[in-house]
C-alpha cells in the first residue's frame, strides 16, 4: 500500500490510531459530510445538500489532487470505500489502474433488497449517492453481515474485522460498552441510568460534557486500545447503526443493539439488516425494553463469512 487519503469532515480529523497505523503514507482531504440536528440525534438533509454545494469548488480542488497523485504512483489498484470526492478523482485516471469499490452501502442496492420504512426521499438521494460511486468503480464489493447472492455490477463479501478483533478472545463482564457516532443518544443513556441506578457502562463519543456523571457511567474519548480492552470483558454492546463496529461486535458473539441516526437511511435500513442476519436487535433509544431484549447470538455462520474476507477481497480485486 503506497497512500492512504482520508476524508476530513469539518475539521474533524482522523483518530490518532488511525494515523498512527498508516504513519508517512496517510494524507487528508477535504471531503463532504452530515450536519447534525441540535439534538445530536440525527442529520439535516437538505441542509447538508445545501452546504456542501457551496464548498463544491474546495472539494473540486481535492479532486485534482487526489488524482494528480494517483496518476503519479500508478498504482495496479485503488481502493475507493465509498467517498464522492475519491470517486470523482477516479474518473480520469491512467488507463491500466483498477479501480474497486468498497462498502456495505453497495448492499443496500441489489436487486431485490427491501428496505421497510424510511424516507422515500433519502433513498433516492442515498441511490443517487451510490450511482455517482459506481460510476467510477471497474469493479463494487458489497459488504455485508451475511453471505448473499450479488448481480452482474455487485459482489457480496464479508465484513472487514480489524487484525485485533479476530485476534480478541470475548469474556462477558458486568458493564455494557456504548458507541455512539451522535451524542444525542448519550443523554438518554443518563435518563436509562437514573430509571436502573445500577446500571454500568463505558461511553465512547466525541461528545464532552461538563455535567455530573451518575457513578455507573464513565465517558471516554475515541481511543482504539481502550475501546478493544472494554469490548472484550462487556456485557453487550449498544451503538448507533453504523457497520464496523456492528460487525465487530458480532464476530465476537456479544450480545448487541443497534441505535439508527435520526433522518440517516442508511443507518435505518442497517439497523434492520441487523435483526434480519440474527446478530442482534433494533432500537429507536437507550430504555428498559432495549436491555431487557439483549440476548447473546449464535454467530458460527457469521464468524465463518467474515473470516473469509481477506480471501475474498483479494480474489475480486485481481481476477
Amino acid at each position: 500500500m503506497e497512500t492512504v487519503f482520508a476524508g476530513s469532515r469539518g475539521g474533524d480529523w482522523p483518530p490518532d490510531y488511525f494515523r498512527d497505523a498508516f504513519g508517512e503514507k496517510l494524507e487528508i482531504f477535504h471531503s463532504p459530510y452530515l450536519l447534525r440536528t441540535p439534538n445530536r440525534k440525527g442529520i439535516y438533509v437538505g441542509r447538508t445538500i445545501l452546504f456542501n454545494l457551496v464548498r463544491s469548488f474546495a472539494y473540486l480542488i481535492e479532486v485534482r489532487r487526489i488524482r494528480k497523485k494517483i496518476n503519479e504512483l500508478g498504482p495496479d489498484v485503488v481502493f475507493n470505500l465509498y467517498d464522492l470526492v475519491g470517486a470523482l478523482a477516479l474518473r480520469r485516471i491512467s488507463p491500466g489502474i483498477r479501480r474497486i469499490g468498497i462498502s456495505h452501502q453497495f448492499f443496500l442496492h441489489l436487486d431485490g433488497y427491501r428496505c421497510p420504512g424510511g424516507s422515500t426521499l433519502h433513498r433516492r438521494l442515498l441511490a443517487l449517492h451510490t450511482r455517482l460511486v459506481m460510476g467510477s468503480c471497474d469493479r463494487v464489493l458489497a459488504l455485508s453481515f451475511r453471505e448473499s447472492a450479488g448481480n452482474e455490477r455487485i459482489t457480496v463479501v464479508p465484513p472487514l474485522i480489524r487484525r485485533k478483533v479476530r485476534e480478541l478472545s470475548y469474556r462477558p463482564g458486568e458493564r455494557y460498552l456504548a458507541y455512539l457516532l451522535t451524542g444525542g443518544f448519550f443523554f438518554d443513556l443518563i435518563l436509562l441510568s437514573r430509571e436502573y441506578p445500577g446500571l454500568e457502562a463505558d461511553v465512547f463519543t466525541g461528545l464532552t460534557t461538563e455535567m455530573e456523571l451518575p457513578p455507573g457511567i464513565r465517558l471516554y474519548r475515541p481511543d482504539q486500545e481502550l475501546f478493544l480492552e472494554k469490548l472484550s470483558v462487556c456485557r453487550a454492546v449498544i451503538t448507533t447503526s453504523g457497520f464496523d463496529t456492528v460487525a465487530e461486535a458480532a464476530f465476537l458473539g456479544i450480545p448487541l443493539a443497534v441505535i439508527p441516526v435520526q433522518n440517516h437511511y442508511e443507518q435505518w435500513c442497517n439497523s434492520y439488516d441487523v435483526e434480519a442476519s440474527g446478530i442482534g436487535i433494533r432500537a429507536t433509544r437507550p430504555d428498559a425494553s432495549m436491555l431487557d431484549r439483549l440476548r447473546p447470538t449464535e454467530n458460527m455462520n457469521y464468524r465463518e463469512w467474515a473470516s473469509r474476507a481477506g480471501e475474498l477481497l483479494l480474489k475480486n480485486a485481481f481476477e
